[in-house]
């Protein structure tokens, strides 16, 4: 009895410490009205994002994220198209494919280097021979997930969602429709550790009421 009394108290003290170790609005903020009808996390960005371009790099958070999170969790990666005029539509389609198809790794920093970097994509045809080059995507492929009703759908959802997240800024996520993580913040607290305590902001707050 005595022995679970003891196991007891070490997990509500865990617990206790790991609710304390992150603060409302420092690591994050708590949004005034609950967005309902989301997916538990929503990372929205822009290829057009220097930021955005440069977490990438270093941080690969959207693979931390897959590899950390329970697979009954509803992550969505929203490319957004408020920078970046026509193009950004294309490559939100763009990035909606990549994710149907499973390829979003290998085009995501080409996608990225070619817009901010070598200034080498301009138009859809450029999108499709990095598809095809870095992921061995044909354009037949392409062309067939492009004109389907499903990236129609998808397209439509997304944009919804992100009208009624009401974003400021980006790169940005949204967890569980109420709590708000603005990266250029915690990558300043969390520092040499962020990968880990990025991790676990996460999971304190999809577990937080």
């Amino acid at each position: 009895m005595k022995k679970m009394l003891i196991i007891l108290w070490i997990l509500i003290f865990s617990c206790n410490v790991f609710a304390s170790e992150f603060k409302n609005g420092k690591e994050y903020t708590t949004k005034n009205k609950i967005i309902s009808d989301v997916p538990n996390i929503i990372d929205f960005f822009s290829f057009f994002c220097p930021y955005c371009y440069e977490f990438e790099k270093t941080h690969n958070t959207r693979y931390l994220i897959k590899n950390n999170v329970k697979k009954n969790v509803n992550v969505q990666i929203y490319h957004v198209n408020f920078l970046g005029g026509t193009l950004s539509s294309i490559l939100t389609k763009s990035w909606i494919i990549a994710q149907q198809i499973g390829i979003e790794k290998k085009i995501i920093l080409p996608i990225f280097e070619g817009i901010q970097k070598t200034h080498t994509i301009n138009n859809l045809n450029n999108i499709k021979k990095i598809f095809e080059k870095e992921a061995g995507v044909n354009e037949s492929t392409f062309n067939n997930f492009w004109n389907s009703l499903t990236l129609k759908i998808l397209v439509q959802k997304q944009n919804k969602d992100i009208k009624k997240s009401n974003l400021e800024h980006i790169p940005t996520m949204l967890i569980n429709g109420k709590y708000i993580i603005d990266y250029s913040n915690i990558e300043e607290i969390f520092k040499d550790s962020f990968s880990q305590k990025y991790i676990k902001l996460i999971q304190f707050l999809l577990n937080k009421k």
